[in-house]
C-alpha cells in the first residue's frame, strides 16, 4: 500500500461514482460543495492509487455470453501462483482467486454456450499442468450483483 489516506470527501466521490460512473466532476462538485478542479484532482488521484477504477460492465447474458460457471480447481501447491497467472491469460476466464477451503483456486468462466464450456473444461484447463481436480457449478440466474463496495 502506498499510505495514501481518504477523508470523507474522497468517500462521497467513490460513492458517487459507484452509483454512477460516468457523473460528471461538476456534479460531484456541486453534491459535495467542492470546486470542480478539486474533485478531478481528488478523483486522478484515486486512479492513480489505486484506489478506484471506473468501467463499464457488460451483462453477459444480454451480449451472447449464455454460459457462466464458476469453477473451483485443486491444484499442486508449488504451482499456485503460475496456474493462477495462466488462467488469468484465458479469454474465457472472467475471475481468479486463490482460496481456502475445498479449493485452491475458484475461477469464473463466462462463455456463449455449454458445448464451450465442456471444451474450455476437458481441452483448455488440461493443457495446463498441475490441475488435479475440478468441480463446476453453472450460474443458472444472478439475484443479486453489487460491484460497489462500502467503504
Amino acid at each position: 500500500m502506498s499510505g495514501f489516506v481518504i477523508d470523507e470527501f474522497d468517500r462521497e466521490i467513490i460513492r458517487l461514482l459507484q452509483h454512477d460512473g460516468r457523473m460528471p466532476f461538476l456534479t460531484i462538485a456541486n453534491e459535495l460543495g467542492l470546486a470542480e478542479g478539486t474533485v478531478r484532482r481528488r478523483v486522478a488521484k484515486l486512479l492513480d492509487e489505486g484506489l478506484l477504477k471506473i468501467v463499464g460492465i457488460a451483462n453477459p447474458f444480454k451480449v451472447g455470453l449464455n454460459t457462466v460457471a464458476v469453477v473451483g480447481l485443486k491444484v499442486d501447491r508449488g504451482r499456485i501462483e503460475p496456474i493462477a497467472k495462466e488462467l488469468s491469460a484465458l479469454t474465457e476466464v472472467r475471475y481468479v482467486a486463490l482460496s481456502t477451503g475445498n479449493y485452491d483456486l475458484v475461477i469464473e468462466v463466462v462463455v456463449a454456450s455449454n458445448d464451450e464450456l465442456l471444451t474450455f473444461l476437458v481441452d483448455k484447463l488440461s493443457e495446463i499442468p498441475g490441475i488435479n481436480n475440478t468441480g463446476t457449478s453453472i450460474v443458472l440466474k444472478v439475484a443479486k450483483e453489487d460491484l460497489a463496495w462500502e467503504i
